[in-house]
């Protein structure tokens, strides 16, 4: 009786301390909340931060539809500010001069190294401090922010990664509206950049910063200046009305793609000093003094596909009037060894020449190029080949080089296109509309001039450079979809879209798992001691 008694007693005991570990695992491994934090519409520049200094990683701080005057804050952990449409007033003349960060700037908001994966969202900020925003830290989200003014530039991203500005309207600075500076993994989308006093945005010594479907318009300088920097893509975005459009100086690797240059007072696109490996396609570039310059050493630079037309003879730049009007000109600092690939651009109604060189330079050859149906105005030091348009038995205007068929059409809108009699989509090659490039996809099956316009029902691409597989069959048939997990390797090219979702970050499944093996723990636990 004893020893029944004793045995109920370890069995509880074991049981209660199964439950004990059971609990223990689950209070460890389950997620902490954030808190929510109200900043009262009168609440003074040290009142918030107070409540910065207070709050903990990952809290949310709420700003009412209200007017904060005389406004500097550190952000000095991650943290999620919420304007709602505040308006953050910051200036320097007032009883608060504003704080200083290491490199004694003035600022608004400041998020220091520690404030990674900070947000700043919906926030109207008006200053004359040195920067509306400066940026020392990573993963830094700011969206659906109006920032105006500021002496040196509206924001400043210095030695952050991985950050994104999307939906921002950035205007009225003094020298730079954004001004990005040893940073890499940079994601601009969907802005609007105007009325600086120098520079739209600046990128220097930076990997990596995209720009896509952003406005740069109306800057006293560049729209978008790019020094010392690689692989930097500009995309799907309208530059114009700024001094040069583009300007690029000892670059490696940039995209220039699908954009709208226009009315730029100099240059639509300006190459100096050293630029590789530029590939300028598919842009429409109009109503410029001169469409693109080339004004350094250029190295397998290309430019392709373009419509380079209608640029405009003005006085109103720093060059002489009779050096402007040009579709594509050859500047005085251009160097002879360069090496680039200009061809099937449809280059017409420019005011000057289409195509113009320098008297000092030796001739210099280009590809061929569709000219419209006038006589093309080349400059006499210009080797270039004259592509002629055929109409053909299936309705398409066929390029001609020479005698020999290019294989390139016109399109409706007069851009070149590659011919859809030759089995190619009717879509600038390397840049497949809604599609997936798999110009280095390895095995990839029978991939002969494939039609990508969808990104679905690709064959098996089984890519050994990171083929996102979203909305995936355990076949992995389609390159791109529309959730799930990226499959890093041909490992696991048999992973579905269920075991993705799964296995995702939001799942509990991970958790219930940890819990079952500390259950089968205990149990295993009680068998050895045979109760």
């Amino acid at each position: 009786m004893d020893n029944i008694k004793k045995i109920e007693k370890n069995r509880i005991k074991y049981l209660f301390l199964s439950i004990i570990i059971i609990f223990s695992i689950f209070i460890f491994i389950s997620p902490s909340y954030s808190a929510t934090i109200e900043i009262s519409h009168n609440a003074t520049n040290q009142e918030i931060q107070n409540l910065i200094d207070s709050a903990k990683s990952g809290d949310i701080l709420q700003f009412k539809n209200s007017t904060y005057n005389n406004i500097s804050l550190i952000i000095n952990k991650k943290l999620t500010l919420n304007g709602n449409g505040a308006t953050i007033i910051s200036n320097k003349f007032e009883e608060n001069n504003g704080n200083e960060n290491d490199g004694n700037d003035t600022f608004s908001f400041y998020f220091t190294k520690s404030a990674l994966g900070s947000s700043l969202i919906g926030f109207n900020i008006i200053t004359n401090y040195d920067y509306g925003i400066i940026v020392n830290s990573s993963s830094v989200t700011m969206s659906s922010n109006k920032i105006i003014g500021g002496q040196k530039g509206s924001i400043l991203l210095n030695k952050s990664t991985n950050s994104n500005l999307k939906n921002n309207i950035i205007s009225n600075s003094q020298e730079y509206g954004l001004f990005i500076i040893n940073s890499a993994n940079i994601k601009i989308i969907s802005n609007i950049i105007t009325n600086n006093s120098k520079t739209g945005i600046f990128i220097y010594n930076s990997q990596k910063v995209m720009i896509n479907k952003t406005s740069i318009l109306n800057n006293n300088l560049h729209g978008i200046e790019v020094i010392l920097s690689n692989m930097t893509t500009i995309i799907n975005s309208t530059i114009g009305n700024n001094y040069d459009g583009i300007s690029l100086s000892n670059t490696y690797k940039t995209n220039i793609t699908e954009n709208i240059i226009t009315n730029n007072k100099r240059n639509g696109i300006n190459l100096n000093d050293k630029t590789e490996r530029t590939d300028i396609i598919n842009n429409t570039i109009s109503k410029n003094a001169n469409g693109i310059q080339l004004n350094g050493k250029s190295l397998n630079n290309v430019i392709k596909l373009n419509i380079i037309k209608d640029q405009k003879q003005t006085s109103d730049t720093d060059l002489d009037v009779f050096e402007t009007g040009n579709g594509i000109v050859i500047g005085d600092n251009y160097d002879q060894s360069s090496t680039h690939n200009i061809e099937f651009n449809t280059i017409l109604g420019n005011e000057n020449f289409d195509v113009k060189n320098k008297p000092q330079f030796d001739e210099i050859g280009i590809g061929p190029n569709y000219y419209g149906e006038s006589t093309p105005h080349i400059c006499p030091r210009i080797l270039a080949s004259i592509l002629t348009a055929k109409l053909t038995a299936s309705g398409e205007m066929a390029l001609w080089d020479g005698k020999k068929q290019t294989g390139y059409v016109i399109g409706a809108d007069g851009r070149i296109y590659p011919s859809s009699q030759s089995g190619n989509p009717i879509n600038p090659p390397n840049n497949p509309q809604n599609g997936s490039n798999i110009d280095n996809s390895g095995s990839n099956g029978n991939l002969n001039n494939p039609s990508l316009q969808n990104g679905t029902n690709n064959g098996k691409a089984y890519n050994k450079t990171n083929n996102p597989i979203k909305t995936n069959t355990t076949n992995n048939q389609n390159s791109v979809g529309t959730s799930g997990k990226p499959l890093l390797s041909k490992a696991y090219e048999v992973i579905s879209n269920q075991i993705a979702k799964a296995m995702g970050e939001n799942s509990i499944l991970p958790y219930l798992v940890l819990i079952l093996i500390a259950g089968i723990f205990g149990l295993g636990y009680l068998k050895k001691k045979k109760i």
